[in-house]
């Protein structure tokens, strides 16, 4: 078991670590200055991770029947995670689960606004 559990961990921080490199590489430079703006996605969560801080979330959205975008947010205390209109912690939030994901672009990173559970 203990083998299993340090494989799981260490393919979590590889999905993450991906993740970061493809936003980063992807965007072009004007894109990663500070852009404040508010985007909304629908999808499907593929990584939650709350055993390091900052708390992340990575939701996968369909863009067309062929292509998909994926985000990946840090989660931070003024993020509002919700589940039928109460709020809930991040840590309910599971893989594979639908929500809404507002998020906000800045110059420090991507940033979790509200995480609506389906």
């Amino acid at each position: 078991m203990g083998l299993n559990h340090d494989l799981g961990a260490l393919s979590m921080r590889g999905l993450f670590a991906v993740v970061a490199l493809v936003l980063f590489v992807c965007l072009p430079v004007e894109s990663r200055a500070a852009d404040g703006r508010s985007y909304r996605v629908h999808g499907q969560v593929v990584a939650v991770n709350v055993a390091q801080t900052p708390h992340t979330i990575v939701v996968k959205t369909p863009l067309s029947k062929h292509n998909d975008m994926t985000v990946g947010a840090k989660v931070t205390g003024q993020t509002k995670v919700t589940r039928k209109g109460k709020r809930v912690g991040l840590q309910t939030i599971r893989v594979g689960e639908t929500v809404w994901l507002t998020y906000v672009k800045q110059r420090d990173g991507v940033f979790a606004q509200v995480i609506q559970a389906q």
